[in-house]
């Protein structure tokens, strides 16, 4: 007999009925572990939730190193996923965002979103530490800001579109602690339409 805290949710039972419902390919499972977030995943989902309006609120007052840092953040953890999702199995993630991000072009993440994605780090440390230094000033890190954005949404929606594994039933859908499935395109479109992550 299955113990009462083993029965699904409510919750889960409405996801199972859309995953058994929906076109394969529809509903995706990305794995977490490895990512860094399985042993604290409460904080992480409730930081996951928070970000949108750290963000929105960063960009109204211009706060500009906060927006960058975070945008940072955002992307180290979709590239995680991505890497977490499609490196073979025992393949140690780099901590560091530039070894990551190499990484994952090994792992067939495009040429021209790898270049982006490192002329932005190597911007982003240019302006935050030149700042300190006195080399740039706090005005020439708006550009960084503002540029980081649509990247930012391009490579969640590659890391969607090109990741995780597509479901169909709810046996497919016990997973590791931290795995998210998710509505592919319904979640790109609250990310395109700034939803998410504002």
């Amino acid at each position: 007999m299955t113990k009462e805290e083993d029965k699904p949710s409510a919750t889960d039972l409405e996801l199972f009925h859309k995953v058994e419902n929906s076109p394969l390919g529809t509903f995706r499972l990305f794995r977490a572990t490895g990512a860094g977030t399985e042993e604290r995943i409460k904080i992480h989902l409730q930081n996951l939730d928070e970000i949108t309006e750290r963000l929105r609120y960063a960009v109204g007052v211009g706060c500009v190193i906060e927006v960058i840092s975070l945008r940072l953040q955002v992307i180290d953890f979709w590239l995680r996923i991505y890497f977490t999702n499609r490196a073979p199995a025992g393949t140690k993630r780099e901590r560091e965002f530039g070894r990551l991000l190499d990484q994952c072009r090994q792992i067939h993440l495009p040429d021209d979103l790898h270049a982006q994605l490192r002329e932005f780090n190597q911007r982003r440390i240019d302006a935050i530490h030149g700042y300190v230094v006195g080399s740039a000033t706090y005005s020439t890190l708006e550009p960084v800001a503002s540029n980081s954005d649509a990247l930012m949404r391009d490579t969640i929606v590659f890391v969607l579109r090109n990741s995780g594994l597509p479901v169909g039933s709810r046996e497919e859908l016990r997973a590791s602690p931290g795995a998210m499935v998710i509505h592919v395109e319904d979640f790109c479109d609250e990310i395109l339409s700034r939803k998410r992550y504002a």
